[in-house]
């Protein structure tokens, strides 16, 4: 396990910080696509009936290797605890992320699909002194002595179609279907993060970096293929 997770974080770092190849197009029209829409709309090639071995409606990459659900994606996350959980990343059936994004001062929704990564960045973070209201209709303050950790998040998406957009996010979970079965999660993008008193900063645990990319599959199922091979060797 050693060794695949430290294949899985030799693929995350560069994944996350490299920007995308530019795709080639045989669009004409040299004006930047409007949505993330139309860029995939643009890359996209009609269906050729002459596809060799290729049995229309079944899966390309063959049986048993997609997902239960059909929006998810292959992909890996990094959490802050250093965990990496890797298999097929889904969130909220039909319900995109929403970032606010501050150079247009508006909300954007970004769908899952669109997203080639995901980062954290804090904004700020702190141990905060837990109190209550001395009495009902008191506005005074009374300290308890214990201490909170609170943590504030922007996040950083990099799009399909080359393009980057940070800001806050409405809470929006996030799932991992484990190759060998079973589910991780959900992981919360939240804004903003508030432990339990007692707790310190390393309690709250979150995602530090989701990547989508069919390479991390890939490699588990290589490994998997290979401890088998193990397994069955006198």
């Amino acid at each position: 396990m050693p060794v695949i997770a430290g294949l899985l974080l030799a693929w995350l770092c560069p994944l996350a910080a490299e920007p995308p190849a530019a795709a080639e197009t045989t669009e004409t029209d040299d004006t930047p696509p409007a949505t993330n829409l139309d860029y995939w709309l643009r890359q996209a090639e009609p269906a050729d009936d002459t596809d060799k071995g290729i049995t229309r409606g079944a899966r390309p990459f063959g049986a048993g290797t997609g997902p239960a659900r059909e929006d998810a994606v292959p992909g890996a996350v990094q959490l802050t605890d250093g965990r990496i959980l890797a298999g097929w990343l889904y969130t909220t059936r039909e319900q995109p992320w929403e970032v606010f994004d501050a150079r247009t001062e508006r909300w954007r929704r970004v769908p899952l699909a669109a997203i080639l990564s995901v980062s954290a960045e804090v904004v700020r973070e702190d141990m905060e002194l837990e109190w209550r209201w001395k009495d009902m209709g008191v506005p005074e303050r009374v300290y308890t002595g214990r201490m909170y950790p609170t943590r504030r998040l922007m996040w950083r998406f990099r799009l399909a179609d080359g393009s980057t957009l940070t800001g806050a996010v409405k809470g929006r979970p996030l799932w991992i279907l484990m190759p060998g079965g079973g589910r991780q999660g959900p992981f919360v993008l939240h804004e903003r993060m508030r432990g339990e008193p007692g707790q310190g900063l390393d309690d709250l645990v979150h995602i530090r970096r989701a990547v989508v990319s069919r390479r991390v599959l890939e490699l588990l199922e290589d490994q998997d293929g290979a401890n088998r091979d193990g397994e069955e060797s006198p």
